[in-house]
């Protein structure tokens, strides 16, 4: 076990903690100067976070959007995994795949798709909403620009990745400890609040830790919706910081933001840490005669089949608009006039681009082989962490899972500074190194919590037959934690092809990538060419996670 601890040790460190300490040298520097840069050390960037202009207010509309879009979420989230892991809901399958195909977009794109849909002026939806009401208004009746739309929006960006959380936990659940009490008559209500959410304790605290740390630092929603409207949270704050928005960058006030909220990371995690501490009186999967049951939907299954056609209807629109408008020479209304119109015409000019070439490589590369290192590295961290030998271990829980506080615009100048003088600086090593930072965070919560549920007599059995802890996480740990790793793949690969922050930092003609070429068409402005790369986005991502998850979903059945 002291190899593995090891190695997860250098891991942790290299890859989290110097870029941290850079972030922590740059607050610590006066205004204009970089860590490695001299001047001397003050901390009158810790005290200008006390004075900004409407801190109460940034930090209310924060409390109010991440909190509202995290119940939001979890409540759509929730519903999907119980039906889609313990039930014989029919399209499981199908739930699964358009679940991570609608993380491929990226948010920024995705609330353009909003805008264009629920503009108070123009926007598809309200346009309707006048006409089936005869309201004589010219504007709404929804205001996209309110930090309501924000909340709303937002909770249907986060779905997908609360239920790939919650459908692992959920799946693992072993029906005998239900058993008993419905043979006895308890309500199912009753049972679940008594029996199957202790037991799920574990796994829902760390989503919900998870989630708590993205959406504070979510910024491409509040961005793209909440600044128009006058609504700033703070993720939106810091990143106007570390661009050129308002002027010259404050990467100093920036990094002490990042410092601010990766101290708040630490609390949460230490939390999380003492509620789970006796973490084997919630394991459920111990070898013996562990089994899956799908409960019969009955006439409840029409309920599931509405929710699925309401749910997916409202989360696919700003694709489909997206793509309607990627067909057209400008954005206009759907209409028999407008098809005249109709062409492919934006497709044409993106191929024909010179950049797109290179942005495509960079970009295989980058998330392929950077989802999968960062799922090998999560593995070691996260069975460092749930198996530890010692205090350290912890600590490395602690350690890997600081970048979560840190929004990627800030993240990816963090790593940007630490490798300037070295040879990785300008290439795309630097993307992948960067991305892989910031998606371990998912990658060791996704597979912390799986691992509570696998008892350790299992490896202690492994152990006796003399297989070494290398052997037992491949031969053993690994088959039986593949969904949740092929999940974690997939969710890693979707948030590395969207991101933009971490590419848009790194942005060079030689570093270009498809998310990074997608924010400066965008910028241009051109609206139907961003839109064009957007539904390519959605095809690429499709064609990789479709055959992945029929695979899985056809061996999984071959093992129940």
């Amino acid at each position: 076990m002291l190899p593995i601890l090891a190695l997860a040790s250098f891991l942790v460190i290299s890859l989290t903690v110097l870029p941290v300490v850079v972030l922590l040298f740059t607050s610590l520097r006066p205004a204009g100067r970089l860590w490695l840069d001299d001047g001397g050390w003050t901390l009158h960037n810790f005290i200008s976070l006390a004075t900004q202009p409407n801190v109460g207010t940034l930090l209310s509309n924060t409390v109010v959007y991440v909190g509202g879009t995290i119940a939001l979420a979890t409540v759509f989230a929730t519903l999907w995994a119980w039906i889609t892991e313990r039930t014989d809901f029919r399209y499981k399958v199908t739930v699964r795949v358009l679940m991570i195909v609608t993380l491929s977009l990226p948010s920024l794109i995705q609330g353009f798709g909003w805008i264009l849909l629920l503009n108070p002026n123009n926007g598809l939806v309200n346009h309707l909403l006048r006409t089936w009401l005869n309201l004589e208004t010219q504007t709404g009746p929804i205001n996209v620009y309110s930090l309501g739309m924000m909340v709303v929006v937002s909770s249907f960006l986060l779905t997908p990745t609360v239920y790939v959380m919650l459908s692992g936990i959920i799946r693992n659940l072993d029906y005998k400890l239900e058993f008993p009490a419905t043979l006895a008559g308890v309500a199912p209500v009753r049972i679940f609040m008594k029996i199957s959410a202790p037991v799920l304790l574990p796994g829902l605290l760390s989503v919900l830790i998870y989630t708590v740390m993205i959406m504070i630092q979510v910024f491409e929603i509040p961005l793209s919706i909440g600044l128009t409207g006058g609504v700033q949270v703070l993720s939106t704050r810091i990143y106007l910081l570390s661009s050129a928005e308002l002027g010259e960058p404050n990467y100093n006030l920036a990094a002490a933001f990042g410092v601010a909220l990766v101290i708040v990371a630490i609390a949460l995690v230490v939390m999380y840490q003492r509620l789970t501490r006796e973490s084997e009186k919630f394991t459920v999967i111990s070898g013996k005669n562990f089994r899956l049951h799908a409960a019969s939907l009955g006439v409840r299954r029409f309920l599931a089949y509405g929710y699925a056609v309401v749910f997916f209807a409202l989360a696919f629109l700003p694709i489909l608009i997206l793509l309607w408008t990627s067909l057209l020479p400008f954005y206009a209304l759907p209409s028999i006039g407008a098809l005249a119109h109709v062409s492919l015409e934006n497709y044409s000019k993106l191929f024909s681009s010179s950049m797109f070439p290179r942005s495509v490589n960079n970009t295989a590369l980058v998330v392929v082989v950077g989802a999968t290192l960062t799922m090998a590295v999560s593995l070691l961290v996260a069975y460092a962490t749930v198996r530890p030998v010692n205090g350290w271990c912890r600590w490395i829980d602690v350690l890997a899972f600081m970048p979560v506080a840190i929004p990627n615009i800030v993240l990816g100048l963090a790593v940007l500074l630490l490798y300037v003088q070295t040879p990785v600086y300008g290439t795309i090593v630097a993307i992948m190194l960067a991305q892989i930072l910031g998606n371990m965070v998912f990658g060791t919560r996704i597979l912390s919590a799986a691992l509570l549920q696998v008892h350790p007599d299992i490896e202690r059995a492994a152990l006796l037959g003399g297989v070494g802890r290398i052997g037992i996480l491949a031969r053993i740990l690994v088959p039986i934690l593949r969904t949740q790793m092929f999940n974690g793949w997939l969710l890693v690969f979707a948030h590395a092809m969207r991101d933009v922050g971490i590419p848009l930092i790194f942005l060079t003609s030689q570093t270009v990538m498809l998310s990074s070429s997608l924010w400066v068409i965008w910028g241009y402005p051109d609206v139907p060419g961003a839109a064009a790369l957007s539904v390519l986005l959605v095809i690429v991502l499709a064609l990789v996670v479709t055959p992945m998850q029929v695979y899985m979903a056809r061996t999984d059945e071959s093992r129940q």
